[in-house]
């Protein structure tokens, strides 16, 4: 089998990152999405997290002669599609002077997905199947989901997720970690309004909008914030620090004892999160598949520690179906990340969407493949022109 063809399709919406409407959310304005083909008619679809009309160029635009200035689609047309392990490391090497983090990374992440969902067709199994075997049929979800500007809001929000039946909310971003008096309010609105035995996460971001500033929390805020949350004892606090100053998490857990801190949706490679195991105190690892470098670098993560693992999954139903897949394949496994804030875009990508049980819980997709098809048609009508 040999892969003959790399297209990405970059939808446009109207809708705004945020909090406007009763429910927030997610980057609406653009969704990009990529196709992997093969010569057997077998092709895999997969979202990619990152700027894209960027990665556009990255995907299936001309690149430059010399070796590390390639794009992904001249390096990937006419390799064997059933290796991802072995293509990943061509892909790095091809791309490796624009590339090795950020957007090339992205695309390649997109790549690696699409062909651990081909080689799992041409197996004739499930994904989790192809990716050692499952574990679990279904895990519990958890709503994603941003900070509102009031507590009443936040509250409303709050009812409305676990009358769906979740188990668990996460809030982020938001402005969150700026106001300590808000903070205070609006997480006393959320732990009332969360019935026991429900879990909360709060996810401050790394940066904040200070006014049109883009910058980083100063170390006396990040610390205000975190004595505030201690006070609610989430059941993690997320990403919180510069995703390049890795040893803040363990200087703050010297002070926090109490709190736990998951961070990963930053990190890009095997290498970055032996750094993030090495240099900080984390509890919980956090890759996101469509960015960490794929299910390539989830399954070496998966190889080199037994650390709580839940991946970030804040995006279509496609990104949930091969974090769902992955998961099920880990000895041990507490939460999935489901996008309840999901744009037009992100909702419409895929024919039928992933849905909540009455448990709490969300089936890992059965069938032969990712087990998730995408709304071809929709695609096409959402087309950037």
């Amino acid at each position: 089998m040999k892969i003959t063809g790399v297209t990405p399709f970059l939808l446009r919406g109207d809708e705004k990152y945020g909090t406007e409407g009763a429910e927030a959310t997610d980057q609406g304005d653009h969704l990009l999405l990529v196709r992997v083909d093969t010569d057997e008619g077998i092709s895999g679809w997969s979202d990619v997290e990152t700027l894209g009309p960027v990665a556009v160029r990255v995907l299936s635009g001309r690149g430059m002669g010399a070796l590390g200035f390639r794009t992904i689609a001249e390096e990937l047309v006419g390799k064997d599609p059933l290796r991802p392990d072995l293509v990943w490391d061509e892909l790095y090497v091809a791309t490796a002077y624009y590339g090795r983090r950020g957007v090339a990374m992205h695309c390649m992440s997109a790549v690696d997905n699409c062909l651990w969902s081909i080689r799992a067709q041409a197996e004739g199994v499930d994904l989790a199947a192809a990716l050692g075997g499952r574990r679990r049929d279904r895990l519990p979800a958890y709503a994603s989901t941003l900070f509102r500007p009031h507590p009443e809001r936040n509250a409303e929000a709050v009812r409305r997720y676990v009358e769906l039946g979740f188990r668990a909310v996460k809030f982020g971003w938001g402005g969150f970690g700026m106001d300590p008096g808000l903070d205070r309010e609006n997480l006393a609105a959320i732990r009332d309004a969360l019935p026991a035995g429900h879990q909360l996460m709060v996810d401050p971001g790394w940066y904040v909008d200070d006014g049109g500033r883009p910058r980083t929390r100063t170390a006396d805020q990040i610390r205000t914030m975190l004595s505030i949350l201690s006070d609610f004892q989430p059941y993690w606090v997320e990403d919180f620090v510069h995703p390049e100053d890795f040893g803040q998490y363990r200087s703050f857990k010297a002070e926090f004892p109490g709190l736990r801190f998951a961070a990963g949706e930053q990190q890009a490679t095997i290498w970055d999160f032996r750094r993030l195991l090495t240099e900080s105190d984390i509890d919980v690892l956090q890759p996101d598949l469509s960015r960490c470098g794929g299910l390539t670098v989830a399954l070496a993560l998966r190889a080199e520690t037994d650390r709580e693992i839940v991946t970030h999954s804040w995006l279509t139903d496609l990104l949930h179906a091969y974090s769902l897949h992955f998961l099920a394949t880990l000895p041990s496994v507490t939460w999935v990340e489901f996008n309840v804030a999901q744009s037009e875009l992100s909702r419409g990508a895929c024919s039928s969407r992933l849905a909540l049980e009455p448990d709490g819980t969300v089936a890992v997709p059965t069938g032969i493949g990712l087990g998730v098809e995408v709304d071809e048609d929709f695609v096409r009508s959402k087309l950037n022109s």
